[in-house]
């Protein structure tokens, strides 16, 4: 197992997340990405770590006919579920498998590079940045998007907490690796050190509406990479994750399920 397969979904963890996830989290948080961007017709764009691609699908409606979109992810399974998902508006759709520390693309192909929750997962960071500056032209623009620690993540916290009880120490760290790159002035840091310009960084967050808990959590369990160890756990402790999850957010409680904060950074540089 590849340090990039470690924190890969599995099985029907693709479906899961792009049935539950996205809606909830990635989609507004790609609108809010995308607003940042101010992307331009006829664009050429690259989004690494596309998962299943709703930035990509996002970015080509905003691209017109003239537009170039290629989403490229390490996990084949994730791609699978994206090319299945009918564009709407743009250019067709480019899904390749590749890996975000050697990108399938040529030097200079595009004039933005976008990367949602993707950057704290990659084995080489600093490679992965390098990489995309390699694949901008001149004066192109990457932006990323990076959750801040977890702190700032009411949900995740919960999860983490019943996860570290049930299922051990290793296990833990695995849900939460989403938010190892949380603080804001090493970020600044990666960035300039793999050459990128005018490097600015901006804390914001999103309201993450959920389903009521108990549909709600078991999803999102189940769409986390160690999705298959939850699910193959006794379904008496599986109920105990639920309700413990479900009792620490016990606060973010509305009438139709959940309301949770979730910090991010934004960040962005010029080649």
């Amino acid at each position: 197992m590849t340090s990039t397969d470690k924190w890969s979904l599995s099985g029907a963890g693709p479906e899961t997340y792009e049935q539950y996830q996205v809606p909830s989290t990635f989609e507004p948080l790609a609108h809010m990405l995308l607003e940042r961007v101010g992307l331009s017709a006829g664009q050429r764009v690259l989004d690494v770590a596309c998962g299943t691609g709703i930035v990509a699908r996002l970015a080509a409606q905003q691209l017109g006919a003239d537009g170039q979109v290629v989403g490229v992810d390490f996990n084949q399974a994730m791609l699978d579920v994206a090319q299945k998902i009918p564009a709407s508006g743009g250019p067709p759709m480019d899904w390749r498998q590749g890996d975000a520390g050697a990108l399938p693309c040529a030097d200079g192909a595009f004039e933005v590079v976008l990367c949602q929750q993707g950057l704290q997962f990659f084995p080489d960071k600093l490679g992965a940045l390098r990489e995309a500056r390699r694949v901008l032209a001149a004066n192109g623009r990457a932006w990323f998007v990076v959750w801040r620690s977890a702190e700032h993540s009411p949900l995740n916290r919960a999860i983490s907490e019943s996860v570290h009880r049930h299922l051990g120490v290793e296990a833990e760290k695995i849900s939460l690796a989403p938010f190892s790159l949380g603080d804001g002035d090493a970020l600044r840091r990666l960035f300039a050190d793999a050459g990128f310009r005018d490097v600015e960084i901006e804390a914001a967050r999103i309201i993450r509406k959920l389903l009521p808990p108990e549909v709600s959590i078991p999803a999102l369990l189940t769409s986390l990479p160690i999705g298959p160890q939850i699910a193959a756990l006794d379904e008496a402790v599986r109920l105990a994750m639920v309700a413990e999850v479900s009792e620490a957010l016990a606060g973010y409680r509305t009438e139709e399920g959940l309301s949770l904060p979730q910090g991010t950074h934004f960040v962005t540089g010029k080649k």
